[in-house]
């Protein structure tokens, strides 16, 4: 009896550690975080490298919201020339003093599939979200945090018709 019993404790000790290991994993390899690129992100800097908060979980935003957004650089963009239809999704990180970098993009067409957007129109949309200031980053009572932040350019006929 007292065998069966240390056998069910070793097993349960295993399957403990095997457990916390494998959370532990899971807590610092988040799938979809924007790992830091030296040539791409210049001189931004998060506050807690650790802790970059998911956009959907937290109140970042801009001053105005995402109609603000639109109404300042829309007019600077609205001119450019892109092929096809479709969407471009920027994903940024905002970070606990309120300025913006690690900026990631990936275009769609209407299919879904991947579209090629000239790097000129990238810099160019890049450019002007960076000219934005007033971003209010993720927050509660007591601080201020890293988080994400995701736009979305709809393309139709070669020309940018909406940003939400």
């Amino acid at each position: 009896m007292k065998s069966k019993t240390n056998i069910f404790l070793l097993i349960s000790f295993l399957v403990a550690i095997i457990l916390t290991g494998w959370l532990n994993y899971q807590a610092k390899n988040r799938i979809g975080d924007l790992s830091e690129n030296k040539e791409q992100d210049h001189d931004f800097q998060v506050c807690n490298e650790d802790r970059i908060t998911q956009y959907y979980g937290m109140d970042t935003d801009f001053e105005g919201g995402k109609r603000a957004i639109k109404n300042k650089i829309f007019p600077e963009l609205e001119e450019l020339n892109y092929k096809g239809s479709g969407l471009i999704t920027f994903r940024f990180i905002v970070n606990c003093e309120g300025e913006i970098g690690r900026f990631r993009h990936k275009a769609t067409d209407l299919d879904m599939e991947e579209m090629a957007i000239s790097p000129a129109n990238i810099e160019k949309i890049e450019g002007a979200l960076l000219k934005l200031k007033n971003w209010n980053p993720a927050s509660n009572d007591y601080n201020t945090y890293d988080s994400y932040y995701v736009l979305n350019f709809k393309i139709r006929n070669d020309k940018l018709v909406d940003i939400f």
